[in-house]
């Protein structure tokens, strides 16, 4: 185990011992909460469980000593907002953070110079691979892992025109009428997008937002269908750009 002398947290891409702070204690980091809620049922034994299958945010909190008291007022500007969260004892994971709440300050010793502080973040509750993980570019039907332990949200680039349908895993999604090259599907933000990425493009998409379960999933297309009077309607695939976004519990 690192000695704390050489811990440290980075926050928006700056790290604590950059800023001249001293951890005292790596902070402890939960596993997430479901939301889910108990209901007592007459006549039935235990209680009934209901809920969405999401995850509660997760709270760190992190007590910090500055020595040289005159970098204190650049630490607190750079300790607030959201931006990535890293700790030296998992350097190859990052959490989505926020600071949201007021920070308590005190003398690290009475009558010396120096100040201890408590920050506490609250984080999205699945953490991410870092750095991210490369696109995976596929050009034909394939199989390939995700290697984390909960569904990621990918950016789907498809590359191609007209009408088709893709799928990744389980899920089908079929898209009418493609124009500019193509289209992007990123399930984080919840649209669809040109190529460009500047206009939405859900009218052109129909089925859900992919999620890449954790293991190996398949991914194939199928180029064309026919209409209600059996014409046939073009389309064609060249290539699917996927940003997988790994994550894990």
């Amino acid at each position: 185990m690192k000695r704390l002398t050489e811990a440290w947290f980075e926050f928006k891409g700056l790290r604590s011992d950059e800023m001249g702070i001293w951890i005292k204690q790596m902070p402890v980091r939960s596993l997430p909460g479901r939301n889910i809620s108990r209901k007592a049922v007459a006549g039935r034994h235990g209680t009934l469980t209901y809920g969405d299958a999401t995850y509660k945010d997760v709270s760190v909190r992190l007590e910090c000593d500055v020595r040289d008291e005159t970098k204190l007022p650049a630490i607190l500007a750079w300790l607030t907002g959201d931006g990535l969260l890293r700790f030296s004892d998992e350097p190859g994971f990052a959490y989505e953070a926020s600071v949201d709440k007021e920070y308590s300050r005190s003398s690290i010793q009475p009558k010396l110079s120096g100040q201890r502080f408590t920050i506490t973040w609250v984080c999205q509750p699945f953490r991410r691979m870092y750095p991210e993980a490369e696109d995976l570019t596929i050009t034909r039907d394939t199989t390939f892992e995700n290697p984390g332990t909960a569904p990621s949200l990918p950016r789907v680039e498809i590359r191609g025109s007209g009408t088709f349908s893709l799928t990744i895993g389980m899920q089908t999604v079929y898209f009418t009428d493609v124009q500019g090259g193509g289209i992007i599907v990123d399930s984080e933000i919840g649209d669809a997008l040109n190529l460009e990425g500047n206009e939405l493009a859900n009218e052109y998409m129909d089925g859900p937002l992919f999620k890449i379960q954790p293991g190996y999933n398949g991914i194939s297309w199928l180029e064309g269908s026919m209409d209600e009077n059996g014409n046939t309607i073009s389309g064609n695939v060249t290539a699917v750009i996927i940003t997988p976004r790994w994550r894990y519990i």
